[in-house]
């Protein structure tokens, strides 16, 4: 594996406006994707999963959306290292879908109910490829098939409303691996999905991740997903990162408090309960985070310490490869200040051949 990341995300801020004037979603992000390395992004809803994923590829609506500061470096392509926030339209057009591709978190809003399927996805071949209609058709009908879409000619001339939620996913799927990207931005793929659908999605997410090679985000809040998918873990909270490091790190010794309740409301096989433990209180309001670490109105380990209601702890590596934002987090005393970079990528594991 090379030694340089493929996306590093440094210090990225997003704010949109509103009734109270501009309301902070991300606060100052920073993490790095690897080649061939899937980074899992973790958090309750309105935490900036999504505005992170959506910032990569210059989505966020401008306006009410801003970018405040930051840099979102790209070393993919052919080309030197580019800041994809400081890139024109016509230039990201040539990005998106091509090197970077997303699958978004709903697919029936995400498809044009007014074209075929096989319409929509030969437009992004022809846009990024240099193939004629004909080949743009083949590659379409192999993309098809190769989600596991049986009678893939057919099914191209289909519609979104003509499909199941799980047909249309692996739509989605088919339409932003099409091009062979380099990284793939995935926004919770298996949401709305049973969990047969979502087990045949995400191994085939895995098998074409390890045969094409590419590197994904996967933003989930799912806790069972990213302990059989990822190899590096964000736990974001309040628009930032609260803990990064490796999957068996950050699942073997959580050091953030959140971290640990979420583990904690993870109902168990074999351990029954009348009732699953919950952090207590609500996700702040964005519009009015309170003062200091933003998590400890909710905190268990605050204990009435002045510091947690007055100082906003920034992230800082406290053991190799493990960093935390947390003034009681075990080592944050003795923690330095670093970007979190995790190149980690564990054994691939055999999944069966063939379409799911």
């Amino acid at each position: 594996m090379t030694d340089q990341p493929l996306l590093t995300i440094e210090d990225l801020a997003v704010s949109f406006s509103g009734d109270r004037g501009r309301v902070r979603a991300v606060s100052g992000v920073n993490l790095s994707i690897y080649p061939r390395q899937t980074l899992a992004v973790v958090g309750e809803s309105g935490c900036g999963k999504s505005v992170t994923a959506l910032s990569t590829l210059q989505l966020v609506p401008r306006p009410p959306g801003r970018f405040e500061s930051g840099r979102i470096m790209w070393r993919g392509g052919k080309g030197r290292d580019v800041d994809l926030l400081r890139l024109a339209e016509k230039q990201m057009q040539k990005i998106r879908g091509d090197q970077i591709a997303m699958i978004f978190q709903e697919p029936m809003t995400s498809l044009n109910p007014v074209y075929t399927i096989g319409e929509q996805i030969l437009e992004a071949i022809l846009l990024h490829q240099n193939v004629s209609r004909a080949e743009g058709i083949r590659i379409t009908t192999k993309a098809l098939t190769d989600v596991g879409i049986s009678d893939a000619s057919s099914r191209a001339r289909e519609y979104p409303h003509q499909l199941s939620g799980g047909m249309r996913q692996r739509v989605m799927i088919a339409m932003a691996l099409a091009c062979q990207p380099q990284l793939l931005l995935a926004d919770e793929p298996t949401t709305a999905l049973d969990v047969t659908i979502q087990a045949q999605i995400l191994e085939l997410l895995r098998r074409i991740q390890d045969t094409v090679g590419m590197a994904m985000l996967l933003i989930t809040h799912d806790l069972g997903v990213v302990a059989q998918n990822a190899d590096v873990v964000a736990v974001m909270y309040a628009g930032r990162i609260v803990e990064y490091g490796s999957v068996h790190s950050v699942f073997d010794k959580p050091l953030h408090p959140y971290t640990r309740g979420l583990f904690d409301s993870m109902p168990r096989l074999g351990q029954p309960k009348h009732r699953l433990t919950t952090i207590p209180g609500n996700v702040p309001n964005p519009a009015s985070f309170p003062p200091g670490c933003p998590f400890h109105p909710r905190c268990a380990d605050v204990n009435d310490d002045p510091k947690c209601s007055a100082d906003d702890p920034g992230l800082l590596e406290v053991q190799p490869q493990h960093w935390v934002a947390c003034w009681h987090g075990a080592g944050y005393g003795d923690g330095q200040s670093s970007r979190p970079d995790v190149s980690y990528r564990r054994e691939a594991v055999a999944v069966s051949g063939g379409p799911v």
